[in-house]
């Protein structure tokens, strides 16, 4: 469903959401509020970046009105975590501005050294005013790159459809990128699986843990099996796609977490899955 959807869908899914009680905790949502909120007490970022945390507290705003109309969960996280990035944004942004604010100050105060000159030794004067502007320059620098960091980060999670949950960032390989009851990956999944491979080597900071997932068809023990083979597909594609082994690992969990009911087909399908968790910048992955 898309944004434009979601608003045509919200009132009726606020009045079901109504009849059915609160809706439980988002911890997403929840610490992508906190740090919007932090951010608005934050002097330098209102004055520097106000577009920008107005940009965020739509997204959170929208987050919350999915989450009270008891919306797909995924698509509450999705935009929490977009709030969470536009909060980012807001800072490195008002950072940015600052260090352009201190850049124009010191430009001033080099303007009024020049005027000293007359009366101190016209070198020392220079070179404090140098110092003022290199310090000031490198500040500009460091808040332009961290800015462009985070909207470059948003923009690939977005490429990939991926979701933000407690674990961190979560890839779902669903079972129709598979061959029936193989675990030989299609052409679709393979696609998905080399555009992974290019975010991890544009970020190899991060690493991956391959989960695999099946309904409850089957014995226990053959489904086990299934699931780890799907997961070494998945590694090995990622392997030949030139990502070191060392930031890759696998397991295959069976039947033992489904995310949907195995009485229908349409549960079953959901639970048949790769899902590929992606660390966060220091390379660990929160266990279940």
């Amino acid at each position: 469903m898309n944004y434009r959807s979601y608003l045509l869908w919200l009132p009726l899914l606020m009045l079901f959401a109504a009849c059915g009680g609160p809706p439980a905790d988002n911890p997403l949502l929840e610490e992508a509020r906190t740090g919007y909120e932090s951010a608005e007490q934050d002097n330098e970022v209102v004055q520097f970046a106000p577009v920008a945390l107005k940009e965020a507290e739509e997204e959170l705003e929208m987050g919350y009105q999915l989450w009270e109309a008891r919306a797909d969960k995924v698509h509450i996280e999705h935009h929490a975590y977009i709030a969470k990035q536009k909060t980012a944004i807001a800072r490195e942004t008002a950072r940015l501005n600052a260090a352009q604010n201190e850049i124009e100050r010191a430009e001033s105060e080099r303007q009024q050294v020049l005027i000293d000159v007359r009366q101190l030794d016209a070198e020392r004067a220079e070179e404090r005013a140098r110092r003022a502007m290199e310090e000031a320059r490198r500040e500009r620098e460091s808040a332009e790159q961290a800015r462009r960091e985070a909207e470059e980060l948003a923009r690939r999670v977005n490429e990939l459809e991926a979701r933000q949950t407690e674990r961190g960032l979560v890839l779902t390989l669903g079972d129709v990128l598979f061959d029936f009851d193989k675990a030989t990956l299609r052409s679709g999944g393979v696609r998905t699986v080399r555009d992974l491979a290019d975010f991890l080597d544009n970020y190899p900071e991060r690493n991956v843990l391959i989960e695999g997932h099946t309904d409850s068809i089957g014995s226990e023990t053959y489904n086990l099996g299934l699931s780890e083979r799907r997961a070494d597909e998945v590694q090995e594609e990622l392997i030949k796609q030139g990502i070191s082994a060392n930031r890759i690992r696998t397991r295959g969990l069976g039947e033992t977490h489904p995310v949907a009911g195995n009485a229908t087909e349409a549960g079953r399908q959901q639970n048949r899955r790769v899902e590929v968790i992606i660390s966060d910048e220091e390379g660990n992955i929160a266990e279940r």
